[in-house]
């Protein structure tokens, strides 16, 4: 893919389309978080069976509606809609030539994923919200949202005239590492707990049950506490990973936000606890990772992939 036409009189009309297309496909970011964070919602009504066939509900386009049906078309509905604009996006992008081969391959691998994550829809709603389902369905559904990040991300990278910026340097991009991978076990361990029904395993905060901190590390309280303890380490460390990367250009500030976020997470954590897990607390959780999947995503790529160079696509 070429991200500007050669010929001169093209290149200005040819570098507002790239512009447009990563500042739609960054808009689809923002639509896909939204759906991450009504899935979550859905889940804290207890809702995910509210439709208990699929893709219709009661044999039903547009069932008869209560609150819990609500949330659960509402979210096959916006679903859909981030699909269709997905492919409509795609499409656009392709048969216009715009963007480099990076963007092509994110788009790529944000098609399968998309693939991927209706087919754990589906099997959500048929394996009646087994817990593989519902935490595989939450991965593959912020690894999505990554991946149209990273094609508006590829996309803004190409526009006519951007600088080039040189990979971070191994310590640097070491670091990110290490903070994505812990973030990835701490979303797993929470997709767990949520499917399992073992956020209020251990209903006290520091300590787990009856003043003991560590009672057992069995069942759904050693999944609680490991969920615990990881998101304690969590806050912990990517404060200081953005410590370390302070001096990196193009990454500090993706970083600095992550921790603040982080710190943030683990204070709404606490509170879900000691409040019995309220609706509303449980969705900012739930955003509040959704962000943290972005904001160290996006660090993570512009440590490790130097800009596009548009004449190189």
């Amino acid at each position: 893919m070429q991200a500007t036409p050669a010929h001169p009189g093209n290149a200005g009309a040819a570098d507002r389309a790239v512009r447009g297309y990563a500042a739609a496909f960054g808009a689809l970011v923002a639509v896909t978080f939204c759906l991450i964070v009504l899935g979550a919602l859905v889940r804290a009504h207890e809702a995910g069976l509210a439709c208990p066939d699929w893709p219709l509900c009661f044999g039903e386009l547009v069932p008869e509606m209560d609150l819990k049906v609500a949330f659960e078309w509402s979210h096959r509905v916006l679903a859909g809609s981030v699909a269709l604009g997905f492919a409509t996006l795609a499409t656009l992008v392709f048969r216009s030539g715009s963007g480099t081969h990076e963007t092509a391959r994110w788009i790529v691998l944000a098609a399968g994923l998309l693939v991927v994550q209706i087919v754990l829809g589906a099997l959500t709603v048929w394996e009646l919200l087994a817990s593989w389902t519902v935490t595989s369905h939450l991965i593959t559904g912020n690894a999505f949202a990554l991946s149209l990040l990273f094609v508006a991300a590829s996309l803004w990278d190409a526009r006519a005239g951007r600088p080039r910026r040189a990979r971070a340097a191994l310590g640097v991009r070491a670091a990110l590492v290490v903070a994505a991978v812990v973030l990835f076990l701490q979303m797993v361990l929470g997709g767990l707990v949520s499917s399992g029904f073992a956020g209020m395993a251990c209903p006290e905060w520091p300590a787990c049950n009856g003043g003991v901190w560590f009672p057992s590390w069995q069942g759904s309280v050693g999944l609680h506490l490991l969920h615990r303890w990881n998101g304690t380490l969590l806050a912990g460390l990517v404060p200081v990973v953005a410590w370390i990367i302070r001096g990196a250009p193009g990454v500090r500030g993706l970083m600095l936000l992550a921790a603040g976020v982080a710190v943030l997470q683990a204070m709404v954590g606490i509170v879900n606890v000691l409040l019995a897990i309220p609706v509303e607390v449980t969705g900012l959780h739930s955003a509040l990772a959704a962000v943290l999947v972005l904001t160290i995503g996006a660090a993570t790529r512009a440590a490790w992939v130097p800009t596009a160079d548009p004449a190189s696509g």
